[in-house]
């Protein structure tokens, strides 16, 4: 799909790797250990597709990972429908923010283990930001 987007079109392309899910690294029991496998497996296959094609590659991943750093490690130990519904809730009825929800969860870059709350969303957007910046023409 990427190289038919860079052939079809005059458009400078962007590739974005996924953000982690769940905020524990380097957790060893799964599912944790399991999905960082994998975000880090696709991240190497966007990177390898972003090199091949002539795309810039843009490291959410890693910008989001270097945050987690600094952030107490709160692993995905298995999904469960209740929460999601509960925080659907506070933001819908509540209207609570991502941030407060993320707070009120125990996590620093998610809301809920596996969508950005507003500070990895800003971190995204001004990765993203940067990319654009980089390409439009200069005054």
């Amino acid at each position: 799909m990427a190289d038919r987007i860079k052939s079809d079109s005059e458009a400078k392309l962007g590739l974005c790797s996924l953000a982690p899910i769940g905020e524990d690294l380097w957790a060893t029991d799964p599912p944790q250990s399991i999905l960082n496998r994998l975000v880090e497996h696709f991240n190497t296959v966007i990177r390898d597709v972003a090199n091949q094609i002539g795309a810039s590659y843009i490291p959410v991943s890693e910008t989001l990972s270097e945050s987690l750093k600094h952030c107490p490690k709160h692993s995905l130990t298995k999904f469960r429908f209740l929460p999601f519904y509960r925080d659907a809730f506070r933001s819908i009825v509540l209207r609570l923010d991502s941030e407060k929800i993320a707070a009120l969860n125990g996590w620093c870059l998610h809301s809920d283990g596996v969508h950005l709350n507003r500070r990895s969303g800003l971190m995204v957007a001004n990765l993203v930001q940067a990319f654009i910046d980089e390409r439009l023409p200069k005054s």
